[in-house]
């Protein structure tokens, strides 16, 4: 994340116009420390994901360190050998308001969405947009055989139900809403219902950058319901940041 801000505030990704306002959906973002709940040893936890600094900061301490608001949720331990937790973060330059969590219908491993709004200048004055980060359940595919079926469409529709409650309706006829993550389609949406349940959705989404965000394929997404006046693009980086996924990046258009 460090090298991913510095090369937003030094116009790299911008034609050289340094972005001074900003918003990273953050997926499997971790915690550690004493803030981070002990366990019995008999439990089970997810295993660790990270690499491991003896001194390495978390997610939490490292959006303090670069003066930036961050609304975080665990969703899990991130493994035994030390007192972490991982989950979704909202990270930006501005003031988060009415922060919101929603545990996502359960397929192997607890996930938690994170939602929040802020305040955006338009032309009508200032409006609130809504912000929602999630990371869907990574192991089933299309072609994978799962009693209950694929978990993804059931965890996309509870987003989408919670972005129709306030305050996201709110934000829906002002500003309007970002719902962004990994939703983990592996084949890039095609033939995966949950893309397209959320890609109906986005009726603000003009063009997307369709290269692969992984190794495993497309899985990392950007989409938009915004004021009519608006629409929005999305380009995945060239460059990692130091994550093993490329960064998909959002850019609003100004209807003509």
């Amino acid at each position: 994340m460090p090298d991913l801000v510095r090369a937003l505030r030094a116009g790299q990704l911008t034609a050289g116009r340094s972005v001074n306002h900003f918003v990273i959906l953050i997926q499997e973002a971790y915690r550690r420390g004493a803030d981070v709940p002990d366990f019995p040893d008999n439990a089970r936890t997810a295993f660790g994901i990270v690499p491991r600094e003896p001194d390495g900061a978390d997610a939490l301490r490292t959006a303090e360190a670069l003066g930036l608001a961050m609304w975080y949720v665990p969703s899990m331990r991130n493994g035994r050998e030390m007192r972490e937790d991982r989950g979704s973060a909202i990270v930006t330059t501005e003031p988060l308001l009415d922060p919101r969590a929603l545990e996502l219908p359960l397929a192997r491993q607890r996930r938690v969405a994170v939602g929040a709004t802020i305040e955006v200048r338009t032309r009508r004055g200032t409006e609130r947009l809504a912000l929602l980060s999630a990371h869907l359940e990574p192991v089933s595919s299309p072609q994978s055989l799962w009693i209950f079926g694929n978990p993804r469409p059931a965890q996309v529709n509870s987003l989408l139900k919670l972005l129709a409650m306030p305050p996201f309706a709110a934000a829906n006829a002002g500003a309007g809403v970002v719902l962004g993550g990994d939703f983990n389609t592996v084949r890039g949406g095609d033939g995966e219902s949950a893309y397209d349940l959320v890609r109906n959705w986005s009726t603000s989404l003009r063009s997307e950058d369709r290269r692969r965000t992984h190794m495993m394929g497309r899985l990392d997404y950007l989409f938009f319901r915004l004021a009519d006046r608006w629409t929005a693009q999305t380009l995945r980086l060239n460059e990692r940041f130091g994550s093993d996924h490329y960064p998909v990046i959002g850019r609003f258009v100004a209807s003509q």
